[in-house]
């Protein structure tokens, strides 16, 4: 899908829907692309019409020069919507996609039903950040040349060692299977850019949409308080945790978050509905 930024440069962001139902937009990390949703689409297709895009800089998106920015990618977001023929939707990003679901929320706030933010931060001075060491992993993986070693690299990061150990060889496969869709040093450093001047944590009591915000207890990369800082901070919104939980929580625990997620977000759309219903009733009422 064609897209042009802010200073014209024409882009292709990648997407791709699965499923029926109302639409839900998932939105990937730092680096990262739709195939980290592998566990979570499935499921989630069964209730919504899931459309799922590869970040700009990433994946099969179009690596356009850099620096970007939140804005930049979260109106890549609002094209793929238009693209789908979406005037709304629910929204779920983990890790940078949730910080670009914040900016979509605060931006764009009617083109979000619901909203799912996972082991992400409201960034700025409010960030905490993770133990030096992790950080150092992280960023000496992503310049690793063999994808295996790389993914390997992570795994404390990512997984619990027991989750790591016992499907080594399905994350193993998985890595060789999507090696050509890894991340080039340009679309981190662009991304990058828009992850370091990241910062909503004055403007989330401006956002209105219902708010799940979920998170592992022992991420290694975004810590914990980080997502209990943005529950803080948008009015209503639920905090639901994992205790061994790490970054991938939601690839470890799938089962659990996918339901977590069908839940509330069928609870918004109903309660959206109630909301339409008594609107209609009343402006019945006030025609007679």
């Amino acid at each position: 899908m064609p897209h042009a930024d802010s200073r014209g440069a024409a882009a292709r962001i990648y997407y791709e829907a699965h499923g029926s139902g109302p639409p839900l937009l998932l939105i990937s990390g730092f680096g990262s692309n739709a195939t980290v949703y592998w566990a979570n689409i499935p499921r989630l297709s069964e209730r919504f019409r899931v459309i799922v895009m590869d970040p700009r800089g990433s994946g099969r998106s179009d690596v356009t020069p850099g620096p970007y920015t939140m804005q930049l990618l979260a109106d890549d977001c609002v094209a793929v919507l238009n693209a789908c023929g979406v005037h709304a939707a629910h929204l779920l990003g983990t890790s940078m996609g949730g910080m670009i679901a914040q900016h979509v929320a605060l931006g764009h706030p009617e083109r979000v039903r619901g909203l799912v933010l996972a082991c992400t931060t409201p960034g700025g001075a409010h960030h905490v950040l993770p133990p030096p060491e992790h950080l150092a992993v992280f960023v000496a993986a992503a310049e690793i040349a063999d994808a295996v070693e790389a993914v390997r690299a992570t795994y404390r990061l990512h997984y619990s060692d027991l989750y790591a150990a016992a499907h080594d060889a399905e994350i193993v496969a998985r890595s060789r299977a999507n090696e050509r869709l890894r991340s080039t040093p340009e679309g981190r450093a662009a991304q990058l850019a828009a992850v370091q001047a990241h910062d909503t944590f004055d403007l989330l009591p401006s956002i209105t949409a219902p708010t799940l915000v979920a998170h592992g207890e022992r991420d290694g990369i975004v810590p914990v308080e980080n997502g209990r800082s943005i529950a803080a901070r948008i009015p209503g919104a639920r905090l639901r945790t994992w205790a061994d939980g790490r970054h991938l929580f939601f690839v470890e625990f799938a089962d659990e978050f996918n339901e977590a997620v069908i839940s509330f977000l069928d609870e918004a759309d109903v309660r959206e509905r109630a909301v339409v219903a008594g609107e209609h009733e009343h402006s019945q009422g006030g025609e007679r």
